[in-house]
């Protein structure tokens, strides 16, 4: 236990402290002071007598007569604490020197100009000092003077001495001081002291302090009395009040046991009940999932598999709910626990939607959910919680709603913008104004009628509300009787993903949308779809007149509508029919060709979306399909645009300019950065398509200099884009610190490359591109075709098939012709930087070794020769990482490993390995 100490004794401390550490304080600079002055006298000692010494012995010095410099600063030895002298000559070679000039490593320079710490100082135990040697104006050598500094340590000596004297000295008077004034304080306190312990001990309330003054203390005398007094009337009301009480205690521990029991009786039979539902339901459910999702990934015609996928995400969600009901004491125990990831809020929207769909449907109610415009794309949150809740929140707006509609409304809160807003409306029967309050409590519905007509336990919107609690968001309700309900909840918004289409708004659409379909819910729906992909809406319900003389635009009507009038709308571009999943009207409308799609209802906002987009752009309402979009799909085409190519490697030069030639473009090519620099000091490109790895100058410094260049004249940012083979490493990472903007990995995909494109270019509308010719019957095979790759020893292709793939997609109309340029080059070029590996090999130089290995393995990527590539890869690795040369046996491999690429590729591809015939003889000959 600490030890407790007089009020005198701290008083006495405190004035010893505040004395002792003031006069220590005063010292402790006195002392830095004394430092600094004895370093500034110091220096400015020495460099005088360097100065003099400098200038009596400038004329030896100078004609480097050392027995006539010694002569000149023998003199020094006779000066107090100098203990070292040397003389050196103008280029620093010494000439003559005097004492000894041994010096510790923390001892000073204190030469003029040079700052120094007085700390340093004091630790020094020599400094020294250098002054040039001057002679008719012209520096001739530098003069050294090391001097002791044993002096001022003994002047620190006796500072700190007489400091210490000092010290003492005050701390007595002080202490007297204290004394005599602690006398004056102390007394009162210490009869107050004395009085409190008394009472403390003796429980005596009838004991009272002296009051001897008016001050503080006083007062507290005083205050102390008062308490005592009032403390003595408390005892006697409790001494009383304790008789009373003791009867009341046992009267309702009685009671609280009783509670006990029966709440541990209750719980016991609620444990067993949900144990023995969670066996009882999880055993089918488990068969039902497992079958579901089997039948969903086996092959079954489109409408099968859709209906499988719906019983199996259905069974998911219905699992889902019933662990949270079978575990409603883990939610009332407030430890039900939230994960913490990303939501798509389109994704929920399309869960919920496809999951009541068809009951909805069978209902007879539409249903359908609306994101508003404002709404972001993504939060974070637990996903299958606040799917559950608007689960819970549509399924009873389903279960209580006759006719009518079922609209969930997903946006920001208008009060608070930082919180997301989920509402679910319907058109159902109500809640009267009385059951509201209770309308969220457990087992609870608005009444006895209603559970035996509509069923239920009372127990969703009870999860509901806690679940919400839980996400640290508030639910209520809206709700009249007869007129229908509106639930909503507002929970905290972390929005993750900000996209939206914002940019369709800028631009004109192409033509309006006009609505003919049944279903408040649906229209509203297709309304904010619209207005959100920036489309001007004409709701023909509302406005029949409209009907009946349409403006040209597309039309989304009801498929059983279309089919039952037998024509396609007047002026209409494109018919979209609304069908519910599974009704035959809606592929009876595309046979008869009333409809150009089908969207089915509830309405999907990813399939929405997707439509609208195919509106915006021209192209086909129907949605291709993956083959055709991948092999047949137009592109986008950029042929306003300016682009540099810089690759020194002529198959990917050859492959850039086919490439890009898919996309309207004719790039400038450059062999290396330097040759980039130039290209692009003189502007005016778009974009330039980077090589990391070039001889003369690379990448990475081709577009720091770029950067600098465009910094230096004010330009705009030409946007760079990393080529490299690289994709793990310093190469593969290095192009943000260069001032890249993106980077392309080879080999890469004409997709890849227009995904590149599009992020920094902007496309022609397809109005202003060029119908392309009909290809030629040999173009066309060239350019469908794709050769085989001649098998190695071990029966595995020699050539990579999807890169060669890759190649044929590239070549576009150009066909073989591409193919065969691009192994020309290739068979012209990869042997020479083969044998530049060699040569680099031979010499021991690991870095041409490594850049070798890169130019012929990044031109073996693009044209497939995957297995050369990857030893090509390991003897880079090896050069650059562990600096070694390259081995004789691997130049070797390399060689056998070119030969059988070649080999494969003479096979494929002949005409590349005809020989050439010279213009001359050509002419000749014919």
């Amino acid at each position: 236990m600490k030890k407790q100490r007089s009020i005198n004794w701290k008083i006495g401390r405190l004035v010893l402290i505040a004395v002792g550490v003031g006069l220590l304080i005063g010292s402790g600079v006195g002392l830095w002071r004394e430092i600094e002055r004895y370093g500034s006298q110091k220096r400015s000692e020495l460099i005088v007598a360097s100065q003099v010494f400098g200038s009596a012995a400038a004329q030896a010095i100078e004609a480097r007569d050392r027995h006539a410099v010694l002569q000149a600063i023998r003199a020094i030895a006779r000066v107090p604490t100098l203990t070292y002298a040397a003389v050196r000559d103008e280029q620093g070679v010494l000439i003559a020197e005097l004492g000894d000039g041994v010096r510790l490593d923390g001892d000073l320079d204190i030469g003029e100009g040079i700052a120094f710490s007085p700390l340093a100082l004091a630790r020094s135990s020599s400094v020294l000092v250098r002054t040039p040697v001057v002679s008719s104006g012209s520096r001739v050598g530098e003069i050294t003077l090391v001097s002791d500094t044993g002096e001022l340590r003994e002047r620190l000596v006796e500072q700190i001495l007489m400091g210490l004297l000092t010290v003492v000295l005050a701390v007595l008077i002080g202490l007297g001081i204290s004394i005599r004034m602690q006398r004056q304080i102390t007394r009162p306190l210490i009869a107050l002291a004395q009085t409190m312990t008394g009472v403390r001990l003796n429980h005596n309330y009838d004991a009272r302090a002296p009051v001897v003054s008016n001050d503080e203390i006083g007062q507290l005398a005083l205050s102390f009395n008062t308490m005592i007094g009032e403390i003595r009337k408390r005892d006697e009301r409790l001494a009383r009040h304790r008789e009373q009480l003791e009867d009341d205690v046992a009267s309702r521990t009685r009671d609280l046991l009783e509670a006990k029991d029966l709440a541990e009786e209750a719980n016991r039979a609620k444990s067993d009940f949900l144990a023995t539902m969670s066996h009882e339901i999880r055993t089918p459910m488990n068969g039902m999932l497992v079958m579901a999702e089997l039948l969903a990934g086996s092959e079954l015609p489109e409408r099968q598999r859709r209906y499988a996928e719906v019983i199996a995400r259905s069974g998911q969600s219905l699992l889902s709910i019933i662990n949270d009901i079978l575990d409603f004491a883990k939610v009332e125990s407030g430890k039900l626990e939230l994960e913490e990831t990303r939501v798509d809020l389109r994704d929920v929207a399309d869960t919920v939607t496809a999951l009541f769909g068809e009951r909805a449907r069978s209902a007879g109610l539409d249903l359908a959910a609306v994101i508003e415009p404002e709404a972001p794309v993504a939060v974070a949150g637990d996903p299958t919680r606040l799917t559950q809740v608007v689960s819970n929140l549509v399924g009873n707006a389903i279960k209580f709603t006759k006719d009518g509609h079922v609209l969930v409304r997903i946006g920001r809160d208008s009060s608070d913008r930082g919180r997301l807003l989920v509402g679910v409306e319907d058109t159902g029967i109500g809640i009267p104004a009385d059951k509201l309050g209770a309308i969220f409590e457990a087992f609870s519905q608005a009444d006895q009628s209603t559970t035996r007509q509509f069923g239920g336990t009372g127990l969703g919107l009870s999860i509901c509300k806690r679940l919400v609690e839980a996400m640290g968001g508030e639910i209520g309700v809206e709700s009249e009787s007869g007129r229908g309900s509106r639930f909503f909840f507002s929970v905290p918004l972390v929005e993750l993903d900000s996209e939206s289409e914002e940019g369709a708004k800028d631009e004109a659409a192409p033509a309006p949308l006009l609505f003919c379909a049944r279903g408040a819910a649906t229209r509203e729906a297709l309304a904010a779809f619209a207005q959100t992909s920036g489309f001007t809406m004409i709701d023909t319900a509302a406005k029949p007149e409209i009907a009946a003389d349409p403006p040209p635009g597309y039309w989304l009507a009801d498929a059983d509508d279309l089919v039952a009038v037998g024509t396609r709308p007047q002026r209409a571009l494109g018919v979209v029919a609304l069908a519910t999943f599974g009704d035959p009207v809606g592929e009876e409308a595309l046979a008869r060709g009333l409809a150009d799609t089908l969207l089915r209802r509830p309405l999907s906002a990813q399939e929405t979306r997707a439509l609208f987009a195919r509106i915006r752009s021209g192209a086909p309402l129907a949605e291709p399909s993956v083959a055709a979009a991948a092999i047949g799909g137009e592109l986008p085409r950029f042929s306003r645009a300016r682009i540099l190519v810089a690759d020194d490697s002529p198959v990917n030069r050859e492959v850039a300019i086919a490439a890009l030639a898919r996309f309207g473009v004719e790039p400038d090519t450059v062999t290396n950065g330097r040759e980039a620099l130039a290209a692009a000091r003189e502007g005016g490109y778009d974009l330039v398509l980077m090589d990391v790895s070039m001889p003369e100058m690379d990448g990475y410094e081709a577009t720091r200099r770029i950067r600098a260049v465009e910094s230096a004249a004010g330009r705009l940012r030409t946007p760079i884009v990393a080529l490299t083979a690289h994709v793990v490493g310093a190469d593969a990472e290095g192009w943000r610190d260069a001032g890249m903007d993106a980077i392309l990995h080879k080999p890469f995909t004409v997709p890849k490359l227009g995904e590149m494109l599009a992020s920094f270019l902007t496309s022609e509308p397809a109005s202003e591109r060029p119908t392309a010719p009909d290809q030629p019957p040999s173009a066309q095979r060239g350019s469908a075709s794709q050769p085989d790759a001649a098998p190695d020893s071990t029966g595995a292709p020699v050539l990579d098939q999807e890169t060669m793939a890759q190649l044929a997609e590239m070549a576009g109309s150009a066909g073989a012709g591409f193919l065969v340029r691009i192994v020309g080059l290739y068979r012209e070029n990869a042997p020479r930087a083969l044998e530049e590996l060699a040569q680099a090999a031979a010499s021991g130089d690991a870095a041409g070794c490594a850049s070798a290995a890169h130019a012929l393995k990044s031109m073996s990527v693009n044209i497939g020769a995957t297995d050369l590539a990857s030893l090509l890869q390991e003897i880079e690795a090896s050069a650059r990482q562990d600096g070694r040369a390259t081995d004789q046996e691997a130049i070797a491999d390399a060689r056998s490993r070119l030969d059988t690429a070649l080999a494969a590729l003479a096979d494929a591809f002949p005409e590349a390995f005809e020989p050439r015939i010279p213009a001359a003889d050509a002419a000749l000959a014919v």
